[in-house]
């Protein structure tokens, strides 16, 4: 019978190899396909440059694996909403 410890770890581990594959979805990828339809040669570099975050961290956010944060929200509506006035 495994312990409470050795049946975190094996979950951990799974959830790793998901991640190291490429097959987790953590979060919903919708931000990441809209944001790649509109910038299909490097999208993590853009979107960093307009937010102001890492270049790592707007992966995340467009790879589903993270959040997107509020500022990379407006951005992308910002892009497709036309100003108003």
């Amino acid at each position: 019978m495994r312990t409470v410890y050795e049946r975190e770890i094996a979950n951990a581990t799974a959830i790793e190899r998901k991640l190291v594959q490429g097959t987790a979805r953590i979060c919903s990828p919708n931000f990441g396909k809209a944001w790649k339809a509109l910038f299909p040669a490097k999208p993590a570099e853009e979107l960093a440059s307009r937010v102001g975050c890492s270049i790592r961290t707007a992966g995340y956010e467009i790879s589903g694996e993270q959040h997107p944060s509020a500022q990379s929200i407006k951005a992308l509506v910002d892009l497709i909403v036309p100003p108003w006035g």
